[in-house]
């Protein structure tokens, strides 16, 4: 009898997220999907990897992703006054002051998100995130560090499906207490070489434990059919 298909199950769900896909100096954005360096970054905390260890690069390296989004959530803006070190530099050369160095940032979120994550690893990754998320080492967050979630991230192990793209299509969804299934269906995205359709990349995949990412080519799509019940 073949071996089953271990999958780690994930539960992104907080008031606020934010997944960053091009966020650059004062224009903090937020893609649709968690992103898969974000996700690595959220294990790497519960693993108590410190940031530049080159274990998150490869952390990133071995996991396959997937995310549905069960409740896609609501996009909204939040404007920052970040104060500029050093300040800015004036026509002349010289120093602005500290009130005329402060910068704007705007900053993406989506609220009442959540996502469903299914991740398959090596064995050995699969023991060490499993320990991570149920003791984590650091406080865990949802991209960004003020994005916490609002119930535990770990939703449980599964032999049951026979790969990600089957336990995205039948796991049954989390609904809100009334709520009714989306006659659009939901939307998932994956890595490129799992589903079949039009692809696009996302700057998300770990080169090491720094600011260092690679693109991923990914498809978006509609689960098909209906995923029923309620976790």
């Amino acid at each position: 009898m073949a071996e089953k298909t271990k999958l780690i199950l994930l539960r992104l769900e907080g008031v606020l997220q934010a997944w960053g896909d091009h966020s650059k100096w004062d224009e903090r954005d937020s893609g649709d999907f968690p992103s898969k360096s974000g996700v690595a970054g959220l294990l790497a905390c519960a693993m108590g990897l410190e940031r530049g260890d080159p274990e998150i690069g490869r952390l990133s390296r071995e996991l396959v992703m997937a995310v549905r989004a069960d409740r896609p959530g609501v996009r909204m803006v939040d404007f920052h006054t970040v104060q500029g070190k050093p300040r800015l530099t004036t026509a002349g050369g010289g120093q602005r002051s500290e009130s005329a160095s402060t910068i704007v940032s705007r900053r993406g979120y989506l609220q009442d998100a959540s996502f469903l994550a299914v991740l398959q690893t090596t064995p050995e990754w699969q023991e060490r995130i499993l320990t991570g998320l149920k003791a984590p080492k650091w406080s865990l967050f949802l991209g960004r560090k003020s994005c916490v979630p609002s119930r535990p991230v770990l939703e449980g192990v599964t032999e049951e499906y026979d790969n990600v793209l089957d336990a995205l299509f039948h796991h049954p969804a989390e609904r809100m207490p009334g709520e009714k299934s989306s006659p659009a269906g939901l939307r998932y995205e994956c890595d490129s070489g799992l589903s079949q359709g039009s692809s696009y990349s996302r700057p998300d995949e770990r080169l090491d434990g720094e600011r260092s990412f690679a693109l991923r080519q990914v498809v978006t799509g509609i689960v098909p059919g209906e995923v029923d019940g309620c976790i």
